[in-house]
């Protein structure tokens, strides 16, 4: 049995992998999201383990990609210390099993691992999310798009490029996002790939005019997604969606010399707004609200 750890620590590591050695289980040690991506190709591994140190970064970017890979739902743990209590709390959204906080003993680690491998057996649940932006609706559980209820026909990789885009509009996503996201490795291995992924996408779902929506390059470093209003008063004011199972509003709020109407997602006041790799930061054209529901 073999288990992939995320960390750069080599002291975490050797705890963890001397832990459970007694197990007969081999630890393998990955100190960035890339390599360990890029090992999954060749090696079969039954447990994912990531260190909270890093869990706002290399983690968060693992666990993108096992989420729209069936062949990575392995049973995920986080351990160790975290630097903001934010990225505590955002754990289990992001779809983690289980968790060890601060220090721990080898005996805890164990019996939280076998209590996980228990349950390997049984299929992980997806992550059920909706998005809906104009006419288009996306669901990342059966991974179809549709525009004006209409289903659009598109490549996992496709629909995966286009989940990035439309869970974070307004927000800018560079190539290496979107190369590490979707392909698992660096931008320029796959940069062309990427322009092709981006030119099917706007020519499929119908971006511009018609549509209100556009995917812009932004200096050819990266692409953004932009929602135009030309008439606010004829359009809804609001629409809701749902975000890793919560209620979501998405609500436009246009002010006095503003050229186009400001985006808010309004979430529950216990929900923390995350897309499967980054946070939506305010001032990016999509700001946030948490208000009581």
């Amino acid at each position: 049995m073999k288990f992939a750890v995320l960390t750069s620590s080599p002291s975490s590591f050797a705890l963890i992998a001397t832990a459970l050695a007694s197990e007969h289980i081999e630890c393998v040690r990955f100190d960035d999201a890339l390599a360990l991506l890029r090992a999954r190709r060749g090696e079969t591994f039954q447990m994912l383990m990531i260190d909270a140190l890093q869990f706002h970064t290399a983690g968060q970017l693992v666990l993108s990609w096992r989420q729209c890979n069936a062949d990575m739902r392995w049973p995920t743990m986080v351990f160790g210390q975290f630097t903001e209590r934010e990225d505590m709390l955002r754990v289990f959204d992001a779809g983690v099993d289980d968790m060890l906080v601060g220090h721990f003993s080898a005996d805890e680690l164990r019996a939280r691992v076998l209590r996980l491998l228990r349950h390997a057996g049984q299929t992980l649940p997806a992550v059920s999310m909706n998005v809906t932006v104009g006419p288009y609706r996306l669901c990342r559980l059966t991974h179809t798009l549709k525009l004006h209820g209409v289903p659009i026909r598109l490549t996992a990789r496709e629909f995966a490029t286009a989940w990035l885009l439309f869970s974070s509009p307004g927000t800018f996503l560079s190539r290496q996002q979107i190369a590490s996201a979707v392909w698992g490795t660096d931008a320029s291995v796959v940069g062309r790939s990427i322009e092709q992924h981006i030119y099917r996408l706007r020519k499929k779902l119908r971006c511009g005019e018609e549509t209100g929506v556009e995917i812009k390059t932004i200096y050819a470093r990266g692409y953004q997604l932009t929602i135009h209003h030309n008439d606010p008063a004829l359009e809804p004011h609001a629409t809701h969606t749902d975000l890793a199972g919560h209620p979501v509003i998405a609500q436009r709020d246009t002010q006095p010399g503003q050229a186009a109407p400001a985006q808010t997602w309004i979430l529950p006041a216990h929900v923390e707004w995350m897309n499967a790799t980054h946070l939506v930061s305010a001032g990016s054209g999509a700001h946030l609200a948490a208000l009581v529901t």
